[in-house]
């Protein structure tokens, strides 16, 4: 009896090892332009962008999908997001393509820091 839950044990150890799986993991973020237009305004708000992540770490098939106010800081959040470099998603000890991902990005003055200029 013994032995059976070592090998049963032994079993699931070694399913859980080749079955390596983690997201994926930024290791670069390009810097975030505010608007100009929108600064001058003072205006601030946010964008979601959906988007992709191949095996080799890259961003792929982004795209708006919220944002408020509408169209005002869109083209800044997609420029970012392409920018972005990952270490890509793992499953079984592979590299995968990782789709469905959702970032929210923030535009809020007073963060200079935060911005490229």
């Amino acid at each position: 009896m013994r032995w059976v839950v070592v090998v049963i044990l032994l079993t699931m150890v070694a399913g859980c090892v080749g079955s390596a799986t983690r997201p994926p993991q930024i290791v670069s973020a390009g810097g975030l332009e505010y608007p100009v237009a929108a600064a001058a305004q003072r205006l601030e708000g946010y964008v979601v962008v959906s988007y992709a992540v191949t095996a080799s770490g890259e961003v792929v098939d982004e795209r708006v999908v919220e944002a408020n106010p509408p169209g005002l800081f869109d083209e800044a959040a997609l420029k970012a997001v392409r920018s972005w470099h990952f270490n890509a998603g793992v499953r079984r000890g592979e590299f995968i393509d990782t789709v469905g991902l959702l970032s929210r990005i923030e535009f809020k003055l007073g963060e200079s820091d935060a911005y490229v200029r």
